[in-house]
């Protein structure tokens, strides 16, 4: 499988790409990268290895952003949401391993067009910071839990939750990165576990690495030139078109 990866060199330009890209988004937002990396890794790959590979460099990029922006996690979140993710974890190996490629892409589709769709709606303002809900973050947690060991794509219903907190940015960036930090740790063990994890996602992101850490340090440097809506309606479209381009592929087989 591996050798496989060195012949097909357009494979391997695309999974450069989208790490580069999808390290950079990561670094600017605090979020992202498996959103739109699996979709993209998955339109070339099977959704199980773009998966893993996605989980080493995932776990690499979100470890960074956490700390370029620890001194300003809301710990009391970032405690309740990486418990949900954890205690719900094993269930989202167990559809990574037994359910069927087709479906898996079906599964990220709906969910990429799902998030995306949410970002792109007009957002309200809102004078006061909402009080804590902690059930409701618990939930997001372990909806968060699921679908990063299946789909490794944890994002959505992280980004939900917080947002609805209306947390300053750097607070957002920081927070939802110990999240994603414990996740994956705790996942790429479950991952081990269940046998999951083979030589191809490996070979993946050792080649991949560096073009994401380069993406990341770019992030870096533009996330304070960069106007911040302007990029996020960028990368919501984007999102969306990547879900709709994995939808596609589940129904073509």
């Amino acid at each position: 499988m591996a050798a496989g990866i060195g012949v097909h060199g357009g494979v391997l330009l695309l999974s450069i790409a989208v790490v580069f890209v999808a390290g950079s988004l990561q670094s600017i937002t605090g979020f992202g990268f498996a959103l739109l990396a699996v979709p993209l890794l998955s339109l070339a790959l099977p959704p199980a290895t773009a998966v893993v590979a996605v989980f080493f460099l995932g776990a690499s990029s979100s470890l960074l952003t956490l700390l370029a922006n620890h001194d300003a996690i809301v710990w009391v979140e970032a405690r309740r949401l990486s418990l949900g993710a954890v205690v719900a974890m094993p269930a989202g190996a167990v559809l990574l391993v037994h359910t069927s490629p087709a479906t898996l892409r079906a599964i990220l589709g709906v969910s990429t067009c799902a998030v995306a769709v949410w970002m792109l709606l007009p957002t309200r303002t809102v004078e006061r910071t909402p009080a804590p809900r902690p059930v409701l973050s618990y939930v997001a947690g372990a909806c968060s839990g699921v679908l990063n060991t299946s789909l490794a794509t944890n994002g959505p219903p992280l980004v939900a939750y917080l947002r609805t907190r209306q947390l300053p940015p750097k607070s957002f960036r920081s927070t939802i990165s110990v999240v994603f930090s414990i996740s994956n740790v705790v996942g790429l063990g479950i991952l081990f576990g269940v046998g999951a994890v083979h030589r191809t996602p490996v070979v993946l992101f050792a080649v991949t690495f560096l073009p994401g850490l380069f993406g990341w340090a770019i992030g870096q440097r533009l996330a304070t030139k960069i106007p911040a809506h302007a990029f996020d309606r960028m990368v919501d479209g984007l999102l969306l078109v990547s879900g709709i381009l994995a939808l596609a592929k589940a129904v073509a087989g």
